[in-house]
């Protein structure tokens, strides 16, 4: 099995969580997004973080 070295970006990835955390507290007051939608939400911001990372 080949194994791949990833670079990670700490900054990318501390915003990445402080994001998730803050959209996931506000949800769970709110009840404004299903289960469904936030995983979509999740998954777009990481894959938008690492398109911006892969960039660079």
């Amino acid at each position: 099995m080949e194994t791949s070295k990833f670079d990670l970006d700490q900054k990318a990835i501390d915003r990445l969580k402080r994001k998730i955390v803050i959209a996931e507290n506000t949800n769970l007051r709110t009840k404004n997004k299903t289960d469904a939608q936030m995983i979509r939400d999740i998954k777009k911001w990481i894959e938008e973080e690492v398109q911006c990372c892969s960039n660079q």
